[in-house]
């Protein structure tokens, strides 16, 4: 159980008083949410190996898992969909095919209203008879469930392709996109040289229609990631890629890398940096690399995107002891200027960071597996960082079960309906096998309010397009002002309330005017105030 701060408004410089968001001055809890049980999202006879999570505007969570039958000689992927934050979950689609795996796999939610809501996969698949990989990207309506379509497909022989990420700009669309981009980086093996490779898209996904080269070597590549990055100052947004490079293809670690595109989604890259080489102490010790870019209208402190790269370091070089580490850039977007931060440098054996960006809170939300105690913490920091080694706890166990983890591979996600709060999710042992789970930061089934004289039940309806029901008690003998934000912390609506000794009341604000996107609701009476998220929809 913990207590949780919520929003001080995005932009907090916008406001008559500044005010820091959680990870720096938190402001008085509003609620009291609780971790619950962790769900089991989908029982299975087979192994579920690698878990991946993504959250709509509206709050509606998708998981997807790849499956291997080694007994049978079948792989596959499922993909399942929870529109009440987790408490239960559907199948969109699920394949389990004979003769092929699924090795590496990535998913994104891209869309602010029902209608377009498009959930995209991206895959390898590998026939282990032929040797042959086959890169793909399919589309699905993430409301419905129907199937989309297969848009990109690369057959790349026996050329292996070690690792595929994706993502995305929906919630922040750069310049030149229309109704938004997507980027995807993979790495892939030749026997003279390895490549990144960066694809991308400008047009929802309707078309792949930019290939640049990022990195290539004549030693081999492994793990990456990607994100996208945005800022008042780097409108044009960025995708921002890390990957691994080790010295041999059964090197435990090696070095970590990094480049972006270089001034629009769709051009090309610059030069990589080498992340590990700025510490002595890293230099060619590292693997997992994870990273997360703010992104929305605001600079940073530091006016531009703050990037972040977590990776396990192998203090001992033997692979007894790892430590959570990364690199951060506060001038990302322009320089190549990174520099080393510690999340946990202890004799724990810590591994498998996964990070994301809370464009609610304007923070970094990350997680990992705590091998030696069996633990999955969530942890986070402001988006300007202002201690970089410094990351407050949210919770030191989200996971109930400590016995259960080995190949856990975490995952964490921001949930913008639930006023940025996190959602995880990451693989347990069920046996022999492998099982995915899910839990979040909020309280999936009910939030406790304190005691304050205060109280906001949840708006409705959730996402809304012309109107709002607000249902609050105030007793506390003053009147209360209704406010609605947006997420530069600029007020767009207020009206006064009344006062009420007892029960509930309700009132109904006209929000037809606002723009589709995420906004806060504020109560204040007195000394209280109360704070929740809604969407609106069109």
């Amino acid at each position: 159980m913990k207590t949780i701060y919520t929003l001080a408004f995005a932009l907090a410089t916008l406001t008559a008083v500044a005010q820091e968001n959680r990870n720096n001055q938190p402001l008085p809890p509003v609620a009291t949410p609780l971790y619950t049980s962790d769900v089991i999202i989908k029982n299975d006879t087979v192994d579920q190996q690698k878990v991946r999570l993504a959250v709509a505007f509206n709050g509606w969570l998708y998981a997807a898992f790849n499956t291997e039958d080694a007994v049978n000689n079948k792989g596959g992927i499922t993909i399942r969909k929870s529109i009440d934050n987790g408490i239960t979950w559907t199948t969109l689609d699920s394949y389990f095919t004979t003769g092929y795996r699924y090795p590496s796999f990535d998913i994104v939610v891209a869309g602010t209203d029902t209608n377009s809501l498009t959930l995209y996969l991206a895959g390898v698949n590998y026939s282990p008879a032929s040797g042959n990989y086959i890169l793909f990207v399919d589309r699905y309506n993430a409301t419905t469930g129907g199937f989309n379509g297969s848009n990109y497909n690369l057959s790349a022989g026996t050329q292996q392709i070690y690792d595929v990420a994706l993502a995305s700009d929906h919630m922040a669309p750069a310049v030149g996109t229309s109704p938004y981009g997507l980027g995807m980086l993979y790495s892939r093996y030749t026997s003279s040289q390895d490549s990144v490779v960066y694809v991308g898209s400008i047009d929802g996904g309707s078309t792949w229609g930019y290939r640049y080269p990022v990195a290539i070597t004549g030693q081999y590549f492994g793990k990456l990631s990607i994100a996208y990055g945005r800022s008042a100052s780097g409108s044009n947004g960025r995708y921002f890629g890390a990957w691994e490079r080790r010295a041999g293809s059964n090197a435990r670690t090696g070095n970590i890398y990094s480049s972006r595109s270089q001034s629009t989604v769709d051009g090309p890259w610059i030069n990589p940096v080498n992340l590990d080489s700025i510490s002595a102490t890293m230099i060619g010790l590292c693997k997992n690399p994870q990273i997360a870019c703010s992104y929305g209208t605001a600079d940073n402190d530091s006016g531009s995107v703050t990037s972040v790269v977590l990776v396990q370091r192998d203090y001992t070089g033997n692979g007894s002891d790892y430590d959570l580490l990364g690199f951060y850039n506060k001038r990302s977007h322009f320089t190549n200027f990174w520099y080393r931060l510690d999340v946990v440098n202890s004799g724990e054996n810590d591994l498998q960071p996964d990070i994301s960006y809370d464009i609610t809170n304007q923070a970094f939300e990350a997680t990992y597996y705590d091998s030696t105690n069996g633990k999955l913490p969530h942890i986070t920091n402001g988006f300007n960082l202002l201690i970089p080694s410094s990351w407050t706890t949210v919770n030191a166990q989200y996971n109930d079960a400590t016995g259960n983890l080995k190949a856990a591979y975490p995952r964490i996600e921001s949930n913008y309906a639930a006023t940025g709060q996190a959602a995880m999710a990451w693989i347990a042992q069920n046996g022999t096998n492998g099982v995915a789970m899910f839990d979040a930061e909020y309280n999936i089934t009910s939030v406790n309010e304190p005691e304050t004289g205060l109280s906001l039940n949840n708006i409705y309806p959730n996402p809304a397009s012309t109107f709002i029901t607000i249902p609050y008690i105030n007793e506390t003998n003053e009147l209360a002002t209704i406010s609605v934000y947006n997420q530069l912390g600029q007020r767009v609506i207020s009206e006064q309330g009344g006062q009420t000794k007892a029960g509930i009341t309700t009132r109904t604000l006209n929000v037809e005017q606002l723009e589709a996107g995420v906004y806060f609701c504020r109560i204040e009476a007195g000394n209280k105030t109360i704070t929740r998220s809604f969407v609106i929809a069109r």
